[in-house]
């Protein structure tokens, strides 16, 4: 199967052929990887697509992200894409628990990055989210995110606006 192809076929915010894609590598998880080379694709439409197949197929098979977890936060975390961004957020906040304390450093700081140089409201609002869960146990994750959190408490967007101002909330007391 060539994934990129299948990937590219859809209108742009459908889901396309990604389902057809995480059947096939279910199947065939030797394939996996080749999957994943595509998060890196300059069309956003094909690399977007290929982080919801990665994330179903992880969140079926936690073998398959352990296998592949290093390239989760070294190689993938290179991307300048906010669709690349976001599906590494979500990923590290769904596989928290598999994480060592010197990966969750990495985490902490890639997230905290990507969440003060992002636009994308969802990349805010999910950035936020992980950040606070990892901040609970770190007092100078907590001072760096209320700083980050009382800026975007000004936020056009609710979402953002809204996660920023429980932040604030929960940390300012601390």
């Amino acid at each position: 199967m060539n994934f990129e192809v299948e990937l590219k076929v859809g209108k742009p915010n459908s889901l396309g052929n990604t389902l057809k894609v995480v059947k096939f590598v279910e199947k065939n998880p030797k394939n996996f990887t080749q999957l994943t080379k595509l998060l890196l694709h300059k069309d956003s439409i094909i690399s977007m697509r290929a982080m919801n197949a990665v994330k179903r197929l992880i969140r079926a098979d936690a073998e398959l992200f352990d296998a592949n977890k290093k390239d989760f936060l070294n190689k993938f975390s290179k991307s300048k894409a906010s669709v690349v961004r976001l599906g590494l957020i979500i990923i590290y906040f769904d596989f928290l628990k598999h994480f060592t304390e010197s990966e969750l450093k990495k985490i902490k700081t890639l997230s905290l990055a990507w969440t003060k140089e992002a636009t994308d409201w969802m990349v805010l609002a999910q950035g936020l989210k992980l950040l606070e869960k990892l901040a609970i146990k770190d007092q100078a994750l907590q001072k760096d995110l209320l700083k980050l959190a009382r800026s975007l408490s000004k936020d056009d967007r609710k979402a953002v606006a809204g996660k920023a101002k429980k932040i604030v909330e929960r940390f300012s007391t601390s």
